[in-house]
């Protein structure tokens, strides 16, 4: 018998014959190598039937349950009395979680790898359950000085969330620029790359791990900053001899790591099987819509829809809430009240959830994104409609899986991030198969290679990555590419490495304005602090015309008076869901408030938050520029940026968002906090609140005793 005819065989109803014959077919895949990995997901979908195999046939799956390394599955009562099964159930004990923490195969053979100092680059499914490792590795307390970088602030707060409530009485979690670390206490650094860099206090560091390593490839997203500032975090850790451990998914081969001894595991170990159905349904239509509704109506487990972008998601979580509902715990009606109170009742997100719907995606506030995946999974709610915001390692109870959208944004998915989604089906031991529905064509099968491009330096190397590179570091290529830039340019070296991300000409196109019209824009760019009208008016304008036009006509801003009209709407409110409401109120023909809610929100992360303070400050350095070899007295923008990229609020209280506290709470308890020096003090403050002699909704209270518990826990 062949796999596909195991399989089947395993869907029919038992009988001694085939239940023997079943399990025979299967150790003959298991004992060959060839087929060793199509004999590992037999085990596992025969693990899912366990009650159709009596004793004698349980003590032949334990044994091939053994033999593919699936050791968390066996359970004591069924080795007790097989010596050789209980001593190999035992060896992949984790001594140093303390606990009933049982490796598989894989687990155990990367953390032995680790202890003994090697180096380890690791490519698995997301079922593997590569976390456990870092908590067993931290609980050896071999390691007194951790990094781990993550690419979101959603995964700093899982893993957070995760490292508390395991290590809270012995470790110290770094998350914000505030925090420092204890000398009496283990310190783990979960930080984003761009956190990485900031920081000045990383030389002591004992090991390096880098989550979702694959985004060092600087085509993996559409804006390549990021993926540089991971190349330079990485390698700021790197050339400082620090042990390192890379993971991530799906990757067949790594390149310009030549400087390095590494051990590279490629490994097509998985904890779960899944079943994948292709519909091939057409991209224009209803049919996907129509499939999607019927294939949510029969799946009663935990279930994921992905589409290809925020706008996506909306109208697929508008469509799905029009035409079904689903049970609606009473627990959601706080939530429900609070979200129409501070958005709109009409919101595709509050509508959505009023069905039983949750919805994650970039336009949505990072406290309830927090918040749906908590109740997705206490399986409170049973679907959530995402975009890739849940692929990059945000883990999930879900069974099953709908590829709504073949494409990520605009582009078609690779193969690689198609695997990453489909690796989001199943849970090890609870989902022991999950479901996959592809509702367009399937994705070709394509090799996935990672290039650290600071070992692969070339003509084509981005000048962002080469200007914050060491001399040391450089290839003769690169030396000469920067020289060049150096000799051509009339804005300093140090300047042109201070704003690596803002490409060289556009730079020099501010330069030149500030030389041409120096007389009326010294007025207006020479200040400190907070600017006047004018003043923000000028920079808006700078911003507009040379940075950002593009990106935030998308937004509905088409002026850098437009501009300075929001900044300057947000720093005069106290209220940000009043500024929301402005821009419903004064939304453009044909946009619904649902979209204008969303587009506000985006506004605020992607430019208000992000965008903006990086061009204000690159516009800071450019002016020091221009007026330094003037011998002129020059601005420092660097205390509005400061203000503008946290929302004009202190910046230990808008920390409090990344917590799961919404940006409105933190607005109405900042005036009862006795101390804001640092994210510590705050969260010291927090607890110490009487809420409900403040004016907070119940939703906000139950949002802030889930930190303070979190907090408590440490």
């Amino acid at each position: 018998m062949d796999y596909c005819e195991i399989r089947y065989e395993l869907t029919l109803n038992a009988s001694e014959f085939s239940n023997f014959r079943i399990l025979t077919e299967i150790a003959n895949l298991v004992n060959h190598n060839e087929t060793h990995s199509q004999g590992r997901d037999l085990v596992i979908r025969a693990l899912a039937q366990l009650d159709r195999f009596d004793g004698g046939e349980r003590e032949i799956l334990t044994i091939l349950t053994r033999n593919v390394g699936l050791f968390p599955y066996m359970t004591e009562s069924l080795i007790e009395s097989n010596f050789e099964e209980k001593l190999a159930y035992e060896l992949h004990r984790s001594e140093s979680l303390g606990e009933d923490i049982i490796f598989h195969s894989l687990q155990a053979k990367i953390f032995n790898l680790l202890i003994l100092n090697h180096n380890v680059v690791l490519s698995a499914s997301t079922s593997v359950g590569k976390s456990l490792i870092i908590d067993a590795l931290i609980a050896t307390k071999k390691y007194r000085n951790i990094v781990l970088i993550v690419p979101t602030i959603a995964l700093i707060d899982e893993t957070r969330r995760r490292l508390l409530k395991r290590f809270g009485s012995i470790c110290r979690v770094i998350t914000h620029p505030s925090q420092m670390p204890q000398a009496h206490q283990i310190n783990v650094y979960v930080l984003t790359q761009e956190r990485v860099l900031q920081r000045k206090d990383l030389q002591n560091v004992d090991i390096c791990i880098v989550d979702e390593f694959y985004k060092v490839n600087l085509n993996s997203e559409k804006d390549p900053s990021r993926s540089v500032d991971l190349n330079l975090a990485f390698h700021k850790l790197a050339r400082l001899k620090v042990q390192f451990y890379l993971l991530g998914p799906n990757v067949s081969s790594i390149s310009g790591l030549q400087d390095y001894e590494f051990m590279f595991v490629p490994s097509d170990f998985s904890t779960v099987a899944v079943d994948i159905v292709n519909f091939a349904l057409p991209y224009r239509g209803e049919e996907r819509k129509e499939k999607l509704l019927e294939i949510l109506q029969k799946q009663f487990e935990p279930t994921i829809v992905y589409c290809q972008s925020p706008r996506s998601a909306s109208n697929v979580a508008e469509y799905v809430a029009a035409n079904t509902s689903f049970e609606v715990s009473a627990d959601l009606d706080d939530a429900l009240e609070w979200m129409s109170d501070n958005y709109d009742s009409d919101w595709s997100v509050t509508k959505a959830l009023r069905s039983g719907i949750g919805v994650h995606h970039a336009g949505v506030p990072r406290a309830l994104q927090q918040y749906f995946v908590r109740l997705f999974n206490q399986k409170k709610l049973r679907v959530l409609i995402c975009t890739s915001t849940i692929i990059e390692g945000v883990n999930t109870v879900a069974k099953n899986v709908v590829i709504f959208d073949r494409r990520k944004g605009s582009n078609l998915l690779e193969n690689f991030t198609y695997r990453n989604i489909v690796g989001r089906a199943g849970r090890m031991r609870e989902h022991f198969v999950g479901q996959v529905f592809v509702l367009e064509k399937p994705i070709e099968e394509t090799a996935y290679q990672v290039e650290f491009p600071i070992g692969l330096q070339d003509e084509d190397s981005p000048d962002s990555l080469l200007l914050d590179l060491e001399d040391s570091v450089l290839s003769p290529v690169s030396k000469r590419k920067l020289e060049a830039i150096f000799d051509k340019s009339r804005i300093s070296p140090e300047t042109l490495r201070i704003n690596r991300h803002i490409p060289v000409y556009l730079q020099e196109a501010i330069y030149d304005e500030i030389l041409k019209d120096l007389l009326q824009l010294e007025d207006a760019l020479v200040w400190v602090g907070i600017p006047d009208g004018p003043q923000l008016q000028a920079v808006c304008r700078l911003i507009y015309d040379h940075l950002e036009g593009d990106a935030l006509r998308e937004y509905g801003v088409f002026s850098g008076s437009s501009l300075a009209w929001h900044i300057n709407a947000i720093r005069t409110s106290n209220d940000i869901s009043k500024y929301i409401r402005e821009c419903v109120e004064t939304r453009f023909d044909g946009q619904s408030p649902s979209d204008s809610v969303e587009n506000c929100l985006r506004f605020i992360r992607n430019i208000v938050c992000f965008r903006f303070p990086r061009d204000l400050m690159a516009i800071d350095a450019l002016q020091r520029d221009v007026f330094t070899k003037l011998d002129t007295r020059s601005g420092d923008y660097s205390l509005f940026a400061e203000r503008v990229e946290n929302m004009f609020l202190p910046a230990s209280v808008f920390a409090l968002d990344e917590y799961g506290i919404p940006i409105q709470t933190a607005q109405k308890i900042q005036p009862y906090l006795k101390s804001i020096d640092g994210l510590d003090e705050v969260l010291e403050s927090l607890a110490g609140l009487d809420l409900e002699k403040l004016n907070l909704s119940r939703f906000e209270i139950s949002l802030i005793y889930d930190v303070i518990s979190l907090v408590r826990s440490d």
